[in-house]
């Protein structure tokens, strides 16, 4: 869509573009029938599906009534170029976004506190009306002159009784920075949890200035939400007080139970430690004491470490909030102390805190095997005295016989003195046998032990190394990656609808009887004699990029986008080729000459239901990424990841295809090109 500042939808007067997205873009406006100025949201896509989306979060939006969500004053559609333009009015923000805030310098503690605040409020209140948002994140967070935080963009927030997603691929959108690592395991639908680690993502970004996880690329980025601890805060604010980052580590824990149970929750937490903050560092001189049998509180260390807490007295209470709850406020002697009430201490502890997330378990583990080797080792010798002690009684027993006479011979008659000194040596050196076979076993016992323990810690790196893949090839399952993909500034942009446009010139696209450029798009042809042709644009090459083009079979069999394609001496294409039919189906191919049958097929003809049959209109989606290739169409995955590096870079171009006697016009639009 082309911009619109300067233009007027229904009564309101686009002045200037504010900010944009996959979906819409957003104009600062003035509505003169109330005098003010005001937020306008126009649906830029034309696709029936999200402008599906689009109608559904106004009316979502209208539906919610919290003091910290975006009002609406208005939805309409207005006729403007022949076309239907849809938009959401909402109040203008003059304090921006929230990320506009944070790219200025991190937040002080009370900032973050109060901006944490107002989040939580409205995030629960929407849970509590049964919808999860999924899209937490600072540019979805808008700030008034004074201050006050709304939350916003609610274009991918689903009902918790919702039978099906947005999409057909997955429940896993918004952005990978601030996605839950749980969402990326197969068939986990988003819940409350996984916008509380959201929440908690965010609150990083506010203390610390930076996302807790930063990558080249977002399947990077991924892995890391999975299997990676986030750094320490303190390694951006040395003088964060240990208590307020036990609080944000804790709302990053992998494990969604492990979480504060609401966002609430946290910012109370948050709020308490920062205003009652620990000035002595405990964490280095507790650090061996972290692991926990379970995840309900400290360990008995931790506790006698606090034996001197008090509770905080009821006189305290100084205020309420919004909804309706005492908010303590520490005076006298206990703001003094810096200490934690014992009423907190199990909500300021995450597990694992100072090790990694498997750290605790191979300590317990190593409990449990040197508990073992003891046992082993104290039942052998139990055993082995068993037979020791009655053989040296016997021993001992037999001696005295022979000087008693009762088994004396007429023909010999024993010393008692060497038959004392034999039994003894027969003893010693049984004694020295049992000692022997003690140690053996013993060394046995802790030679089974680590093995048995190296056998663990290679499982475990094993079951890590399967968790991240699983996450990486779940995370190219799902909208997601082509939604972050697309959401900054294309490199090449072009509606296709007019020869004359600079862009066109720009690329340089085929024109002639077979390249057509009319009003509603590029049209690429097959003359009578051709069963395929192909339209390229010469100027413009790519190597990682984001690419996105309407396209629509008006007459012929297939059609498709050449990537890094370039031509041979004999203006024949090579390169790859991501290619549709009128049956529903899609091929990936690559080849040093289409214009032969010595293509390489990378997938065959795959039947998909999210692409439209017959002469409807698809969205064609790719992403090149080094030597991963990602296949879209309309906005899903279409399960297909390539993985092939025979070109690395080149330029785009367009397919038709028709039976034999038959002729193709298939009709490309909208073009958009973004860096990858």
């Amino acid at each position: 869509m082309a911009d619109l500042e300067g233009r007027t939808l229904g009564r309101y007067e686009l002045r200037q573009m504010m900010g944009h997205g996959g979906m819409a873009d957003v104009y600062l406006a003035y509505d003169p029938h109330f005098e003010r100025e005001v937020a306008v949201k126009v649906f830029k896509r034309e696709d029936e599906d999200l402008l599906r989306r689009f109608i559904r979060e106004a009316q979502l939006m209208a539906s919610l009534s919290n003091a910290h969500l975006m009002p609406v004053y208005d939805t309409g559609a207005s006729r403007l170029d022949n076309a239907n333009i849809y938009y959401i009015v909402m109040p203008f923000m003059d304090g921006g976004t929230l990320r506009t805030r944070v790219r200025r310098g991190k937040l002080s503690l009370e900032e973050a506190s109060r901006y944490l605040a107002d989040i939580a409020d409205a995030l629960d209140y929407m849970h509590s009306q049964g919808i999860i948002h999924r899209d937490i994140k600072s540019s979805n967070i808008l700030l008034d002159a004074d201050g006050h935080c709304y939350l916003s963009d609610f274009g991918i927030a689903r009902t918790s009784t919702d039978a099906t997603q947005l999409t057909s691929t997955g429940n896993v959108l918004g952005t990978v920075d601030y996605i839950a690592p749980e969402l990326f395991e197969t068939h986990r639908r988003a819940d409350a949890r996984s916008d509380y680690y959201s929440l908690g993502i965010l609150l990083y970004e506010m203390v610390t200035g930076h996302l807790p996880f930063t990558a080249e690329n977002q399947i990077a980025v991924v892995a890391m939400h999975v299997s990676k601890q986030p750094p320490f805060p303190r390694q951006f604010v040395p003088d964060l007080p240990p208590n307020v980052e036990r609080v944000m580590l804790r709302s990053l824990e992998k494990r969604p139970e492990l979480r504060y149970g609401s966002a609430l929750e946290l910012a109370d937490a948050f709020s308490y430690a920062v205003h009652h903050p620990v000035t002595v560092d405990l964490s280095a001189a507790s650090a061996p004491y972290w692991d926990r049998d379970d995840h309900d509180g400290p360990t008995l260390r931790q506790q006698q470490t606090f034996s001197r807490v008090q509770r905080l007295p009821p006189s305290t209470v100084s205020r309420t909030t919004q909804r309706g709850q005492a908010q303590p406020q520490a005076t006298g002697d206990y703001a003094a102390q810096n200490y934690y009430p014992a009423s907190q201490q199990s909500a300021l502890y995450p597990a694992y805190a100072q090790q990694d997330q498997y750290a605790s378990y191979r300590q317990r583990e190593n409990k449990a095997v040197r508990t073992q080797t003891r046992v082993v080792t104290i039942s052998v010798i139990i055993v082995l005295l068993l037979i020791v002690v009655p053989m040296t009684y016997v021993l001992l027993t037999h001696t005295y016989s022979f000087g008693t006479g009762s088994m004396v011979t007429a023909t010999a008659t024993p010393n008692l003195q060497e038959t004392s000194q034999a039994s003894t040596t027969t003893a010693q050196q049984a004694a020295n046998a049992a000692q022997t076979a003690s140690a053996n076993t013993t060394a046995t016992a802790q030679a089974q032990a680590t093995a048995t323990q190296l056998a663990h810690q290679q499982a475990t790196a094993t079951a890590l190394a399967e968790a991240t893949a699983t996450a990486e090839a779940n995370a190219t399952a799902t909208p997601a990656v082509l939604q972050t993909a697309i959401a900054g500034s294309p490199v090449y942009q072009d509606a296709l609808n007019n020869s004359q446009n600079a862009a066109t010139q720009a690329a340089q696209w085929d024109q002639g009887s077979e390249c057509v450029f009319q009003s509603d798009g590029y049209h690429v042809q097959t003359g009578l004699f051709d069963s395929l042709h192909g339209c390229h644009e010469a100027n413009k090459q790519f190597e990682n990029f984001a690419a996105q083009v309407d396209v629509t079979i008006q007459q012929g069999t297939s059609a498709g986008i050449f990537f890094r394609m370039n031509t041979t001496s004999l203006g024949s294409y090579q390169g790859y080729l991501f290619q549709i039919d009128t049956n529903g189906r899609y091929k990936i191919s690559s080849s040093s000459n289409f214009s032969t049958a010595n293509s390489t097929v990378l997938q065959n003809w795959t039947a998909s239901p999210v692409i439209n049959q017959g002469a409807s209109q698809n969205t064609l989606e790719v992403i090149a990424n080094g030597s991963k290739l990602l296949f879209y169409a309309n906005g899903a995955f279409l399960g297909t990841t390539i993985q092939d590096q025979t070109f690395s870079s080149g330029t785009l171009g367009f397919l038709a295809t028709a039976n034999n006697g038959d002729k193709a016009d298939i009709v490309y639009n909208n073009l958009s090109v973004y860096p990858v």
